[in-house]
């Protein structure tokens, strides 16, 4: 869509951009998404036309993302397509089964969730 809202009309959570489970962001941007509506919306209390277009200028390249990192990170993990997702997925499975692989993994992996910690509401 190319707006998620019209007028006063806003639509809100999986009705505005539906998240696949594996993003692992649905209640997540959900928050995320209410969050910054009531700051846009506090930000710019006289004007909602403006709060909305701000709360969808702020919130889609967001959205975006965890839709691309979903389809291309997500899935092999969920849903495993080739021999090679099957075998990274249970290296992955048997590396954070144990303590010391748990912590190689986090620093392993940690860059790839700089994407899903943005606080969007954030001046």
């Amino acid at each position: 869509m190319p707006t998620w809202h019209t007028d006063r009309v806003d639509l809100l959570g999986d009705s505005a951009w539906c998240l696949t489970l594996y993003s692992g962001m649905g209640a997540s941007s959900a928050l995320a998404g209410a969050d910054l509506l009531g700051t846009s919306l506090q930000r710019n209390p006289d004007n909602i036309t403006r709060a909305l277009r701000e709360y969808d200028q702020r919130l889609r390249p967001f959205i975006a993302t965890q839709q691309h990192l979903g389809c291309k990170d997500g899935l092999p993990m969920f849903v495993p397509q080739t021999r090679r997702d099957i075998t990274v997925r249970t290296l992955v499975q048997r590396l954070t089964s144990n303590p010391v692989g748990k912590r190689v993994m986090a620093k392993a992996i940690a860059g790839q969730f700089k994407s899903k910690s943005v606080d969007i509401a954030a001046p």
